[in-house]
């Protein structure tokens, strides 16, 4: 059986990397980066620092604008589905990249979407109308909670296409702690454990306007003031690109983006967390550290569920209000029922291969 696995920003590169060597062996497998993040910190470093061989095809997609990224999506995936012609494609999440669904469903090519059923009812959030095509187009879906699941069945879809197997990101955190463990980057930064918040800011709906962008600025420097300690701010392209001309606040350091070893250790250690990310949240309650979701709304509502996540907005005195009480709360949260038992590489793995012949001949 020849699977094709399509994939093209940081996230998905991480949580597939589990995923990629056992896909390698149990099937004839072609990788394909779309590549919309190009630059080394959002994309070949994750492939080097995680052990991932190089893609078979890199698409070099363009991200000038939103039609040019998902014309290019669907030209492009197309194109290369056409003549690799697999048999089931594997998609992990709800960024552009997966709209590669569409023309491989056109072509009667079977589709697996891992992270599947991931809904906020937001669509204000790009993503939100990815997830719901993606979703509908797909044979296999693979949630990773039993809430996504639920989302799944009240749209329609079959209960026996649907399987939770978890989030792959504790196996890919647990395989790599040794090296997360002796990063050297809170000596690079010279801060200490606990004495920092980091941040990450860079959705579009947040960082593309203006007055968005200045809310969050303006919540950071509040809680410097507050706390009276650093913030790290590991600034995406995209967020930089629209921070030209604006003055930083006092105590806010700014950094590159950072690769996965890094960035997990300034995860492990910082007081709390700042973040318009949906992966973060995923993160952060493994680590046991409080997360304030800089967002008017959520596609993981486990996490706060869970106590280790609040909703702030982006109010500046919302910001300050919020991270003040996740701060202040015991963080000895349980994590195993919204992040699954660390094994969704090999149970995602068989359910492709136990199941392909029955949902080929549908």
């Amino acid at each position: 059986m020849k699977l094709m696995s399509i994939f093209g920003t940081r996230p998905e590169i991480i949580r597939l990397s589990k995923i990629f060597p056992l896909l390698d062996s149990n099937f004839d497998h072609v990788m394909v980066n779309t590549y919309q993040n190009y630059t080394t910190e959002l994309n070949k470093i994750f492939f080097k620092e995680l052990g991932i061989r190089s893609p078979d095809y890199n698409l070099g997609v363009a991200t000038k604008n939103y039609g040019d990224e998902i014309s290019d999506v669907i030209k492009k995936s197309e194109k290369v589905l056409l003549k690799e012609k697999p048999d089931m494609i594997l998609i992990l999440g709800d960024t552009n990249s997966g709209l590669a669904a569409i023309p491989a469903s056109h072509h009667g090519i079977k589709i697996a979407h891992l992270e599947a059923g991931m809904r906020s009812y937001d669509y204000r959030m790009p993503e939100e109308k990815n997830r719901i095509i993606i979703d509908h187009l797909s044979s296999i879906l693979l949630p990773y909670t039993q809430y996504s699941r639920e989302n799944l069945i009240r749209e329609n879809i079959h209960p026996s296409k649907i399987f939770v197997v978890g989030n792959p990101i504790i196996e890919v955190i647990n395989s790599n702690i040794k090296k997360i463990d002796g990063s050297k980057i809170l000596e690079k930064l010279k801060i200490k454990p606990n004495e920092y918040f980091l941040v990450t800011a860079h959705r579009s709906e947040n960082v593309d306007d203006p007055d968005s962008l200045k809310q969050i600025l303006e919540g950071l420097k509040k809680i410097h003031l507050k706390f009276g300690k650093k913030i790290i701010y590991p600034i995406h392209p995209r967020t930089l690109d629209k921070l030209k001309g604006t003055k930083i606040p006092k105590g806010i350091t700014t950094t590159k983006p950072l690769g996965f070893i890094d960035f997990c250790k300034l995860e492990k250690n910082a007081l709390c967390m700042i973040t318009d990310s949906g992966t973060v949240p995923e993160e952060s309650l493994y680590f046991k550290k409080p997360c304030v979701s800089i967002r008017e709304s959520t596609e993981r509502p486990e996490y706060i569920e869970a106590g280790s996540s609040i909703l702030s907005g982006l109010d500046p005195k919302n910001i300050l209000e919020s991270t003040n009480l996740i701060t202040s709360h015991n963080s000895d949260w349980d994590w195993d029922v919204s992040l699954g038992d660390g094994k969704t590489s090999s149970k995602v793995v068989n359910i492709l291969r136990g199941k392909n012949r029955k949902i080929l001949e549908l």
